[in-house]
């Protein structure tokens, strides 16, 4: 799937997993949350592709991401591989638990500094791959990234919305793909071949549903624009709850 995409359908997943029409009470969120977890979940949708120089996540918070990239598809092996696996859902998981746990406590309230930082580079991250901030420069990724660090810091929410932001968003960019021709490395560092001919089984260990055909076919813009329209109106319907909420912590 494209980066838009990817983003698009993170957002949405968050959305759908947190309000209260979810069937996983556990994750009913108040509407702030929801919102911030959007964004950031859009933005966990496409740390997948950290492993391709070339990619969003690679220009978020130069030159810092960029570095990472580097060693990023290094260790994963090249695109597709290691950060489109289970392993790579447990690693970013356990990477944003340990962010969460970083607290700072000021005059008898806590504030989750971790997730603040952690929800900063996700949005940027988002905000790159929906085209809100240019591809390349400096300036206005950081600036966007103080102001959501200081947002996500206040509005802590317990210290696990954050990685479950990550583990959904990562869970979805995996799932799309696999829904392209070209599938993934889903059982990552094992590559079994298929044991005959199977159109869902590629050799070197490739998992597909090929709903979707090609990267960027029709059929994906079809798909994100039903999943878009969902995301808008669910985030048109929080935001006054969520404002309220935000304005009674200033």
């Amino acid at each position: 799937m494209m980066g838009p995409s990817h983003a698009a359908t993170g957002a949405a997943a968050w959305l759908a997993l947190t309000g209260w029409f979810s069937p996983i009470e556990a994750l009913h969120m108040p509407p702030e949350i929801q919102l911030l977890g959007a964004l950031t979940t859009a933005g966990a949708a496409l740390i997948s592709d950290w492993d391709h120089p070339r990619a969003t996540v690679a220009h978020a918070l130069p030159p810092v991401t960029e570095w990472m990239s580097r060693g990023i598809s290094r260790v994963a092996g090249g695109h597709r591989r290691g950060t489109h696996s289970l392993v790579g859902i447990a690693a970013f998981t356990a990477i944003a638990s340990a962010a969460a746990g970083l607290q700072v406590p000021v005059e008898g309230r806590v504030y989750g500094v971790g997730q603040g930082v952690l929800a900063a580079f996700l949005v940027a991250v988002a905000a790159k791959a929906l085209k809100l901030l240019p591809r390349r420069g400096m300036l206005s990724a950081w600036a966007l990234g103080v102001v959501v660090a200081v947002v996500g810091a206040v509005l802590s929410g317990g210290l696990w919305w954050i990685p479950a932001s990550v583990a959904i968003g990562v869970t979805v960019h995996i799932l799309g793909d696999a829904l392209t021709n070209n599938g993934v490395a889903l059982l990552w560092p094992l590559r079994p071949d298929p044991p005959g001919r199977l159109w869902f089984w590629q050799s070197g260990g490739r998992f597909r549903l090929p709903l979707l055909g090609t990267t960027g076919s029709w059929r994906e813009w079809l798909f994100v624009s039903v999943v878009t329209a969902f995301a808008v109106v669910r985030a048109v319907q929080l935001a006054p709850h969520a404002a309220r909420a935000v304005a009674a912590l200033v």
